[in-house]
């Protein structure tokens, strides 16, 4: 018999791929039993109720994407060149996600309403944590004089951020990645107009 911790996280990396394809609220416990051969006690015996599947879901998600995402960054040597890996990496991550389905911040954020509450903070707090990650690339670039010191970093890292992301959104619904390659290219030019 499994431990418990083993237990949660079978369930867990089971379930995401089943929120991130068919949306949380389309998502029911049944199809999270299938997906993990156990029983409705059993789900409910690691977690109070589907929300919290859910919840725990979105974070395994986000952390795996994360992760992944930090071993580009970190390789890069300059904050301009850690800007370009980042498109670099959502090059790969639109054909080839690491999670099933898609982006688990993009499909979480279409239904983390009012509804879910719980959820839609943990998407908040991820979008947050992302965008203050960006706004520490570029203020260490600039103080490092690697980027213009001009640069309104607040701007350019919501705007980096909510371009990718609505890049990554056209490309996965029209089915190829033409509209974010045309995205990445208008960003490479913006980060070469900021790099001194």
């Amino acid at each position: 018999m499994r431990n418990p911790e083993q237990t949660k996280s079978l369930i867990i990396t089971k379930a995401i791929s089943i929120f991130n394809k068919k949306g949380y609220r389309a998502t029911s416990l049944s199809d999270i039993t299938r997906a993990t051969g156990m029983t409705k006690g059993a789900i409910y015996g690691n977690f109070d109720n589907k929300d919290a599947v859910a919840v725990a879901s979105f974070q395994y998600a986000t952390e795996k994407v994360l992760g992944d995402l930090r071993v580009h960054i970190k390789a890069a040597q300059t904050a301009p060149l850690k800007l370009k890996a980042i498109l670099n990496y959502y090059v790969e991550y639109i054909d080839n996600p690491p999670i099933e389905g898609g982006c688990p911040v993009i499909n979480t954020s279409v239904e983390a309403d009012d509804e879910h509450p719980l959820l839609r903070m943990k998407v908040v707090s991820m979008i947050a944590m992302i965008k203050d990650s960006l706004k520490q690339i570029i203020h260490r670039g600039i103080q490092e004089n690697q980027i213009r010191k001009e640069v309104d970093v607040d701007l350019y890292a919501n705007m980096f951020y909510s371009t990718i992301k609505g890049a990554i959104l056209i490309s996965r619904v029209e089915g190829d990645t033409r509209t974010f390659d045309l995205i990445r290219s208008g960003l490479f030019s913006q980060i070469d107009a900021i790099t001194i």
